[in-house]
């Protein structure tokens, strides 16, 4: 056990100081920011600039509190959010309980104009909630996919949309890392990242306004309210796993998924066998949890700007 226990943090601590070199050999590139945004906090602009391909057209819905601004949502801004045909972070906006940075900050990003956020972990259902119901209200037919993420979510947005281009977004199916239990044919992890076709989308505005539907509007846990919610409605979780059955979602870090450190709650909850090393993930992964701003670099790096 005490082998297994040093091993264990000797590979740690390799990953760590990893993590440390490339983010020194790579950090300064990082100060200009690298993708242009016509967006404006605040602003709704009703102009849409889709990348001109045969690729679906997805809207990235990224939840996120003002604490975060100037770490996480700094480092999901600046690597993998422009990739999105449109995105948005979904916050909270108090400028009385934020630092001038953060309101200097928020400036600069697209923040969905949604008033009436409460704040708190205790309340991403609802946050969720109306993260959805912006989209259906301006952009329904505007995108094909909308996929819900957090700010320690890493989203590889090509991998995606090659994934979408093979699916229907006219069908009543979500996608991501689904886990068995509490409501029938199981849940997608919210910090993984779940997608929603706009049938789903469609759907989900008519059940949340239905009465008898009693989708929940706070409370709970967020993805567990929200599968609750599109099962009214017909909405199931479709299949998300490559020819060789690797998970294309990821509820854990790369660092844990790839050295095989899983928690009690995932090995209960988790609906397909978990994997480590090399088969732990999908050569077209498309996302993984857990992701701290300095690894949100380091992944950016690794994937778009180092040559072999």
């Amino acid at each position: 056990m005490l082998h297994l226990i040093n091993r264990r943090c000797l590979i740690s601590i390799g990953i760590v100081l990893a993590m440390i070199i490339f983010t020194m050999i790579f950090h300064f590139a990082y100060f200009v920011k690298n993708y242009d945004t016509d967006f404006v906090c605040l602003h709704l602009n009703r102009d849409i600039h889709h990348n001109k391909t045969k690729l679906p057209r997805v809207c990235c819905l990224i939840l996120t509190a003002p604490k975060y601004f100037l770490t996480r949502v700094k480092a999901v801004n600046e690597t993998w959010a422009s990739r999105c045909d449109r995105y948005f972070f979904i916050t909270e906006y108090a400028r009385e309980a934020m630092t001038p940075e953060q309101i200097k900050f928020a400036k600069q990003i697209p923040i969905a104009p949604i008033k009436n956020i409460t704040g708190g972990y205790d309340h991403l259902t609802q946050k969720s909630n109306l993260a959805f119901l912006f989209a259906y209200e301006n952009y329904l037919n505007d995108f094909e996919w909308f996929i819900k993420a957090d700010d320690d979510t890493y989203l590889i947005v090509e991998h995606l949309k090659t994934f979408l281009s093979k699916q229907s977004p006219s069908e009543p199916i979500t996608f991501g890392y689904t886990y068995q239990i509490h409501i029938p044919k199981g849940y997608h992890s919210g910090g993984a990242s779940y997608v929603l076709s706009r049938e789903s989308l469609r759907r989900f505005y008519e059940a949340y306004n239905d009465p008898a539907s009693n989708c929940a509007k706070d409370g709970g846990a967020e993805d567990i309210e929200i599968a609750r919610c599109l099962r009214t409605k017909g909405v199931y979780p479709g299949k998300a796993l490559d020819k060789e059955n690797r998970e294309l979602f990821h509820p854990l870090s790369f660092a844990d998924h790839f050295q095989g450190f899983f928690p009690d709650w995932l090995l209960k909850r988790a609906e397909h066998p978990l994997r480590s090393h090399y088969n732990c993930c999908s050569d077209q992964t498309i996302s993984f949890h857990y992701t701290s701003p300095e690894q949100q670099y380091l992944m950016d790096f690794l994937l778009y700007r180092a040559r072999v």
